[in-house]
């Protein structure tokens, strides 16, 4: 019995404790770079985020680590009582490989447990007033994780040399995909704004505007 115990909590802390090892990939990595984004930057973009979650399923590319990456934006600045609504949300299909994931456990965490996701996630900028949608964009992303003691030299040095990676022992945040998301988010709209003033204006004027809460 005491055997049986021992085994059980030797599976959770793998499950819980093991190193993982993240890669992500836009489904467009073309996508335009904004050389000239502080023509554009002087005033940011106020608005209201909402974050929907997906649930029950947890995702690397939903939680709140989301606010810390829009904050570090030159484009955008969260407010509470901005007419405009920013809604972020994900839709994540899980993919997990049982073979793996049996000798994962079978070798105590040596052999690594492969996972894929595939997600669609997006942006949508909206009037709070009249929920009327102003523009949104969605971005496919796929991402890859290993799960192995193994990983831990791995996730130390690779992301020195790629920002497509990051690894550690949480499951279920990643810095590193939300910044490539909100970075494409910014490239694009910073586009299309530059491409037409109206818009760019229309996102201020809206974003200054206060709320009662």
């Amino acid at each position: 019995m005491n055997l049986l115990i021992r085994l059980v909590l030797s599976i959770i802390f793998l499950i819980f404790y093991s190193c993982n090892f993240h890669y992500f990939a836009l489904a467009n990595e073309q996508r335009s770079k904004i050389e000239n984004l502080d023509k554009i930057s002087e005033d940011k973009i106020r608005f209201h985020l909402i974050r929907v979650e997906e649930t029950p399923k947890y995702n690397l590319y939903n939680s709140p680590a989301l606010e810390f990456e829009l904050a570090k934006s030159k484009l955008f600045k969260l407010s509470r009582s901005s007419k405009l609504n920013l809604t972020y949300s994900t839709k994540t299909g899980n993919y997990d490989s049982g073979i793996s994931g049996l000798m994962f456990l079978l070798t105590l965490g040596v052999f690594p447990w492969f996972t894929e996701s595939q997600s669609n996630v997006t942006f949508t900028l909206m009037d709070r007033e009249d929920k009327k949608i102003i523009r949104d964009y969605t971005f496919p992303i796929q991402g890859r994780k290993i799960v192995s003691w193994l990983t831990i030299p791995f996730y130390l040095v690779l992301p020195i040399f790629s920002d497509s990676m990051d690894g550690g022992t949480n499951y279920e945040v990643s810095n590193v995909s939300l910044r490539l998301l909100v970075e494409a988010f910014e490239a694009e709209l910073a586009k299309d704004c530059l491409e037409d003033p109206k818009l760019l204006e229309t996102l201020r004027n809206k974003g200054n505007e206060s709320i009662e809460l």
